[in-house]
């Protein structure tokens, strides 16, 4: 098992804005204060850190590494609803991966991500261990069996895909509050120019209003990451 110190990047505040809907021909309304995120973390890793303890995909990520680059991106986004104020229903985070210059069978690729399920929020994490799951050692904890039926407050997909994203939603226990790492392992053609777009959205339930989804206005330096240039010295 590897374990890398990932450098904590600080959290940029930013704006959602309400989706426009059709019934809705108002102004969309912006909020702010909501949601913030991290300057995205790239770490370069060889093939035996991105096979992460799986021995019958080590031979595979070995033989593809003089054509393959294996990259670990990892970003922070914060949800902050105000105390007594409209709370969160669910939020999404969403990554599309890009070689713009390569053809569609040489795009990159999430090889694996984390988390992928969870039951309950953590605090920011700054350690990552490249096991088997990719775990971040701070949201290793586990539901124990007979503790009762299981919520999922995040969910992980699009794995071995270029476009994977990661669903939350509060739970019984737990409102949508706190700071969720996420972190995935991008498997790109090698020295190729490797683009990761990134999107946030949520919805908030509104007393007045009801639930409103809403898309982050992200600036461009967090919305467009170029992952060679990115690469944590």
């Amino acid at each position: 098992m590897t374990q890398l110190e990932l450098p904590l990047t600080p959290l940029q505040e930013i704006d959602l804005v309400e989706v426009p809907r059709l019934q809705s021909p108002a102004p969309q309304q912006r909020i702010e204060g909501r949601i913030s995120l991290s300057t995205a973390v790239v770490h370069p890793l060889t093939a035996e850190e991105a096979a992460a303890g799986e021995a019958e995909w080590l031979g595979f990520l070995t033989a593809e590494a003089s054509r393959s680059d294996y990259l670990l991106l990892s970003l922070t986004c914060a949800f902050r609803p105000p105390a007594n104020g409209d709370p969160f229903a669910d939020a999404a985070v969403g990554v599309l991966l890009e070689s713009i210059d390569e053809p569609a069978d040489r795009q990159p690729i999430a090889w694996s991500i984390s988390p992928k399920r969870r039951s309950h929020p953590v605090e920011r994490a700054t350690t990552i261990s490249l096991s088997a799951k990719l775990a971040i050692i701070e949201s290793s904890l586990e539901l124990a069996p007979g503790q009762g039926r299981e919520d999922i407050f995040v969910m992980g997909m699009g794995e071995r895909d270029s476009d994977p994203e990661w669903r939350i939603r509060p739970t019984g226990r737990h409102p949508l509050i706190g700071d969720e790492t996420f972190t995935m392992i991008v498997k790109a053609t090698s020295g190729a120019a490797v683009q990761a777009h990134v999107t946030v959205a949520a919805t908030i339930k509104h007393r007045r209003f009801g639930l409103i989804p809403y898309r982050a206005d992200l600036p461009a330096a967090l919305r467009s990451i170029d992952l060679r240039s990115q690469i944590a010295r």
